[in-house]
């Protein structure tokens, strides 16, 4: 199981959630442009440096969720579940 820091979006107010999760339900780990760029605008308001990254994490159908926005780079968030590029494929 992994711990992740998410944001959430609820009547215009911006709030962060502490999720565990299966990473083997992960199905995308992909940079979230959009909320980098809403980052950027100022329009997300926690109080973080301009340098974070957002990542938006698709899930498998099976987890019972779609997806989740966490804070990290997707570099950073497939290290901490612990897979690299050269891991191979079981076929």
């Amino acid at each position: 199981m992994v711990e992740l820091i998410t944001i959430s979006n609820a009547a215009g107010n911006w709030y962060l959630n502490k999720v565990v999760i299966n990473p083997k339900h992960i199905a995308v780990v992909a940079e979230s442009r959009e909320h980098n760029r809403l980052l950027k605008e100022g329009k997300i308001d926690l109080g973080f440096n301009q340098q974070i990254e957002f990542s938006k994490i698709q899930m498998a159908i099976t987890s019972g969720f779609d997806e989740l926005i966490a804070i990290g780079s997707p570099a950073s968030i497939i290290e901490k579940l612990g897979r690299n590029s050269k891991q191979l494929l079981k076929g």
